[in-house]
């Protein structure tokens, strides 16, 4: 996908018609939250508010609509942005390796419980993968309990401590039987140590080859700049003075946006902040039904 021009950019911005950029508004908050109602400038820069008592001749702060091309303008690099990371991500599907069974612990990690690193795709989603033919370490009891799973992974650096912690360790027992015993458990604990540092390197190698030769961290940088530049965009909406409903509603809309993760776990609470929410929404609807 090639990257719009400046000046590409500007037109987009200013020619949509209303119903285009509130759908890719639309769009940009609907990855981390469902609701945003924008509300954009005309073409001409005059701000539409017929329906709630204001003439089409009522002036607009010059800043906020200024401010607000450029967020729309930042919302459309972002939408560009991850559509290509998710096109990287189809595109590499088929060739990105699943972790061996033996370096998989937790399940259930794409909840976020776990502090260690879980298994994750090309692009950095965590990976729920089947786990029907997981049949060397989990029963079948597991396998039907969690028929989809992401688990979290054993690392090379993590065994290779291991490893050392086994190497340094001395066996003990009380009588001889005890004490061959735990010579033969540290054995095969070192075997085993070493046999998944072997398998976990291995893993690394090729995860680390296929992000190299398909340009996934410039794709990854490219969305996390786009993101920045989102942000500040916002920002600088928050900063300017609305005059009329629209210039609520386009403030509103950049808010909604940015902060759609606070807004949707808190639109249903009785703090302030759920007050705070109810607001927010309420007013991008109310400007878009204006708008309209």
């Amino acid at each position: 996908m090639k990257p719009i021009n400046q000046s590409a950019g500007e037109a987009m911005a200013h020619e949509l018609p209303f119903m285009s950029r509130r759908k890719l508004l639309l769009g940009i908050a609907a990855a981390s939250t469902a609701a945003a109602v924008a509300v954009a400038p005309d073409a001409h820069g005059a701000v539409l508010a017929a329906g709630h008592g204001l003439s089409d001749e009522q002036a607009e702060n010059p800043e906020l609509i200024s401010a607000y091309d450029e967020f729309c303008e930042a919302c459309i690099d972002l939408k560009e942005a991850r559509d290509a990371l998710e096109w990287l991500a189809d595109e590499w599907r088929h060739q990105w390796p699943l972790a061996p069974e033996e370096l998989l612990l937790g399940a259930n990690a794409q909840d976020g419980r776990y502090t260690m690193p879980a298994e994750r795709d090309i692009i950095g989603r965590y990976l729920v993968r089947d786990t029907g033919e997981l049949t060397k370490r989990f029963s079948a009891k597991f396998r039907q309990e969690f028929r989809k799973t992401c688990f979290i992974l054993r690392t090379s650096q993590d065994e290779r401590e291991r490893l050392q912690t086994w190497l340094q360790r001395t066996p003990t027992g009380r009588t001889a039987k005890s004490l061959e015993g735990n010579r033969a458990f540290r054995l095969k604990a070192i075997k085993e140590c070493q046999m998944r540092i072997h398998l976990a390197e291995g893993y690394e190698a090729e995860t680390a080859r296929i992000r190299s030769i398909s340009g996934v961290d410039a794709a990854r940088l490219r969305t996390k700049k786009a993101d920045v530049r989102l942000r500040k965009a916002a920002d600088k909406v928050s900063q300017c003075d609305a005059l009329t409903v629209a210039g609520l509603g386009m403030k509103a809309d950049a808010l909604t946006v940015t902060a759609g993760d606070l807004i949707k776990l808190t639109k249903s609470d009785t703090s302030p902040l759920g007050q705070l929410a109810r607001f927010v929404t309420s007013v991008a609807e109310v400007a878009g039904g204006a708008a309209a």
